[in-house]
């Protein structure tokens, strides 16, 4: 059974990503899931950022520097400072958890941080998964698989997506948010 905050996150942004949807971008219920892995089911995203989108070489306006969860293949990962390392931890074969500093983007509005997830999700990294962008498990996987960019750095992504996406539908179903 869903939780409050979750039924009323889900309220909050599952219209906003049909909208998008609507106009040709990727499955509401996979960006519903993506927005609630991120900030807990929580309407938290430090500056409207309510996917964990980190500056990149491209961003050009406001950020905050906020420590984070990643995970890596190798130990010697290294950031542009005042990015930095705050510790290490060996979790698995070619797996290292990494806490650190990252800078994350600011947006004025969630409908802005909506619009920019879309962009990234249409760069040609993530080209590979596109044609799946109606199936939200099939295109939480390809955005993890060995094929193109990878979205996320977490080993149990794509396990941990399905999971919300069914969370996420059956509150849309419950609530008649189709």
């Amino acid at each position: 059974m869903a939780r409050k905050e979750q039924i009323e996150f889900v309220r909050k942004i599952y219209p906003a990503a049909a909208r998008l949807y609507r106009s040709g971008g990727v499955h509401p219920l996979f960006v519903t899931a993506q927005a609630a892995l991120e900030t807990g089911w929580k309407i938290k995203g430090i500056g409207n950022n309510i996917f964990g989108i980190t500056k990149g070489s491209s961003w050009t306006g406001p950020v905050s520097l906020e420590l984070t969860t990643e995970y890596f293949k190798t130990p010697n990962v290294k950031f542009k400072a005042p990015e930095r390392v705050v510790t290490i931890e060996h979790v698995g074969p070619c797996k290292y958890k990494y806490r650190v500093y990252r800078y994350f983007r600011n947006f004025a509005s969630l409908d802005e941080c909506l619009d920019n997830h879309l962009e990234l999700l249409r760069k040609p990294g993530y080209a590979d998964a596109w044609p799946y962008r109606d199936d939200p498990k099939e295109f939480a996987r390809r955005l993890v698989d060995d094929t193109g960019a990878k979205y996320a750095t977490a080993p149990n992504y794509a396990e941990v997506m399905a999971g919300i996406i069914d969370t996420v539908a059956r509150i849309v179903e419950t609530e008649g948010l189709l």
